[in-house]
C-alpha cells in the first residue's frame, strides 16, 4: 500500500490521463503529451512540473478475463485518474529520513523526499511539506500544495 486512508483533500483533478502503470500514493508530473501525466517523469530539469499525488491505481487490465474492479480504486492504463492537488496524504513512498517540517521534494520515481535532488543546473521542484517523520510502518504525512 502506497497511500493510507488518512488523509484530508482540499482540492482534487480529474483532467489527465496516465498511460503507465502506477500505485496510488507517487507524484505524477506532466509530460511531452498534452493531457498526459506520469510518475516516471524525471525530477530534476528543465521543464518539469508535478500536478499532484495519484489517488487511483492504474493497471493494465484484461476486462475479457475479469470485470471492472467496483470495490477498489482501479483503472486501466490509459484512463482518466483522480489527482489530489491539495491537501494532506499518508504515503509510505518516502525515501530518506523527514522530520516534521521539512520541505518535501520531488525524487525519482514519483516519490518524496527531504533532500532536494539536482542534475547540476536544475534543482528539484518543491511539492509540499513533511507534518510528521515516518511511523514505525515507514508512512509519512505530507502535505501537498500544488
Amino acid at each position: 500500500m502506497a497511500l493510507s486512508p488518512r488523509r484530508q483533500q482540499l482540492m482534487t483533478e480529474v483532467h489527465f490521463a496516465m498511460a503507465v502503470a502506477s500505485e496510488r500514493g507517487v507524484i505524477v508530473s506532466h509530460t511531452a503529451t498534452a493531457g498526459e501525466v506520469s510518475s516516471a517523469v524525471s525530477p530534476t530539469g528543465v521543464g518539469v512540473s508535478p500536478v499532484g499525488v495519484l489517488l487511483d491505481d492504474v493497471e493494465a487490465m484484461n476486462f475479457d478475463r475479469h470485470g471492472e474492479y467496483r470495490n477498489r480504486m482501479v483503472v486501466d492504463v490509459g484512463s482518466v485518474v483522480g489527482i489530489g492537488v491539495k491537501g494532506d496524504y499518508e504515503t509510505d513512498l518516502v525515501v530518506g529520513t523527514p522530520a516534521p517540517g521539512d520541505v518535501a521534494y520531488l525524487s525519482t520515481n514519483g516519490w518524496v523526499s527531504p533532500t532536494q535532488l539536482t542534475d547540476g543546473i536544475t534543482p528539484a521542484p518543491v511539492v509540499g511539506k513533511f507534518r510528521t517523520a515516518k511511523n514505525a510502518n515507514g508512512f509519512a504525512l505530507v502535505h501537498i500544495d500544488l
